[in-house]
């Protein structure tokens, strides 16, 4: 009875709360009427939680987590309710005008692949985003563009309310300030042209700049069997690069210019790349984890997940209903801030690390610390995002592991060239080549290694996993955590994601 009676730390209440949310947000898509949509739910929620901060007791997080779920059955049902509007397009020629969300991709087919929001049918406003195909490249769409299209609309799939296949542009809208962060990643990459060339400097931009558009599709394919596509997609693994980069830049001169510096960074590299789910997610955990830092605080890996997937599926609740990026962008995430650290604990712990490095040399032994934290974080990141893979692609590549750790070591050195050969082609483009020379064969060899990855026996394969299956390999993945943190006793509070 003590220990249910005994004070708890708010963070965990917030943690709790948000658990909460998400699981009432997921709920809301279950009851087929609008009961919840009413604003006084919220308000009863405000209400609980006041009493649960008040008070902040173990039992009471009973009442954080149905504080949450009212929440979430609010937002999801106002959301839910919304899409409903579609239903009288369907299956009907429409013309909609949208607004592109991402770069737009390409097909196999050579169709243009489109993610449009802002959604208006008959001069009426609707919610939420839809997919969109168009046979060839028609026009120069980018991101932000504002397109008018014509075609058959159609029963969505994933989270996609609607979908329109082969559809016909009809007309592109491009304002001068739409897009500005974009605008100065496509003249950066034009300047890029005139130091790499090539299939590598389309790679050099997504590397960089998480722009993949321009990739061959039998390039970019290459990199979905072989498990490479996140180095492609600007993530999580990008921001680490770029938040440590920046920490060692600034640090030397205060705090605060670290703060300042790091956060500038992160929120500029996020415009330019485009609020995906996985950057979004990326962008809040960097943007979290420096502020913590900055003010001596620490962060539970688990509160930190938690808290930062209720912002975004708050922001976009379709998230949780089935968005592929945002389970793997989550899941890969909890591999790399808990099972990695827990791997590394176990299996060389303080004590141990000293028994076997007595003899080996700083640098050594600094470059085999390294090459293990890439290791262990990369095989950590790929078992919990490997059963996300499968279920919502139904796909598994079993030489993933393989093609990071020939390619991941090599990804900050080569995101340096990329970087200083594009401000050579603004500069100095007569000589933009030779100062790019070691970008492109970075850039050539990592193209090589996931091409001859892709060429192995077997290197992607169809399985059948379901629901069921995902909730089992799920659970054994987090009792493994919970034997390895038993057995190790780490405190998650010592570390942090930017250091």
């Amino acid at each position: 009875m003590y220990k249910l009676n005994r004070k708890l730390h708010v963070s965990w209440q917030v943690g709790f709360v948000c658990a909460g949310f998400l699981a009432g947000t997921l709920l809301s898509l279950v009851p087929e009427t609008a009961i919840f949509a009413s604003v006084y739910w919220p308000l009863i929620a405000l209400l609980i939680m006041a009493l649960v901060f008040k008070k902040s007791r173990i039992w009471m997080l009973i009442l954080a987590v149905i504080a949450g779920m009212l929440v979430g059955l609010w937002r999801g049902t106002i959301e839910r309710v919304g899409m409903n509007d579609y239903e009288d397009f369907i299956n009907h020629n429409v013309t909609l005008m949208g607004r592109v969300v991402e770069d737009p991709d390409i097909g196999s087919g050579n169709e243009l692949r489109l993610k449009l929001n802002q959604i208006v049918i008959d001069d009426k406003g609707l919610p939420g985003t839809i997919w969109v195909s168009i046979l060839g490249h028609i026009g120069d769409i980018k991101r932000s563009d504002l397109v008018t299209i014509n075609g058959k609309l159609k029963v969505g799939f994933g989270t996609y309310p609607v979908s329109m296949s082969f559809a016909k542009l009809e007309g592109t809208k491009r304002g001068s300030s739409d897009d500005i962060a974009r605008d100065l990643r496509d003249a950066f990459g034009n300047e890029l042209s005139n130091a790499i060339s090539g299939p590598a400097k389309d790679l050099g931009m997504g590397i960089l700049a998480g722009q993949k558009t321009a990739l061959p599709y039998d390039i970019s394919d290459a990199f979905r069997i072989a498990g490479l596509t996140h180095i492609v997609v600007a993530s999580g693994y990008n921001l680490t690069i770029l938040t440590r980069f920046a920490r060692r830049l600034f640090f030397k001169i205060s705090r605060l210019a670290t703060l300042f510096g790091a956060g500038g960074m992160v929120f500029a590299f996020a415009c330019v790349t485009g609020f995906s789910p996985s950057m979004t997610r990326a962008a809040l955990v960097a943007g979290l984890s420096l502020l913590a830092w900055y003010f001596g605080r620490k962060f539970h890996p688990a509160v930190l997940l938690l808290f930062v997937a209720a912002i975004t599926v708050a922001i976009n609740p379709t998230y949780i209903w089935g968005d592929a990026g945002w389970f793997m962008s989550f899941f890969a995430f909890v591999g790399v801030i808990i099972l990695a650290p827990l791997i590394k604990q176990y299996f060389w712990g303080t004590d141990k690390i000293k028994e076997t490095t007595k003899t080996i040399k700083s640098k050594v032994k600094g470059f085999g610390t390294n090459v293990r934290q890439i290791v262990i974080e990369t095989l950590s990141a790929q078992v919990f995002a490997a059963p996300v893979i499968a279920l919502f692609m139904s796909q598994f590549a079993p030489y993933g592991l393989l093609a990071n750790l020939l390619v991941l070591p090599f990804v900050p050195i080569t995101m340096l060239l990329t970087f200083i050969a594009g401000i050579a082609g603004w500069l100095v483009p007569f000589v933009a080549p030779i100062i790019g020379w070691s970008a492109q064969k970075m850039l050539d060899y990592i193209i090589w290694v996931s091409q001859r990855v892709s060429e192995l026996p077997n290197s992607s394969f169809a399985v059948d996993f379901g629901m069921w299956m995902f909730v089992v390999v799920i659970a054994i993945e987090i009792a493994i955590i919970i034997f390895l943190w038993r057995k190790t006793g780490y405190k998650f509070r010592d570390s942090n994601v930017v250091e």
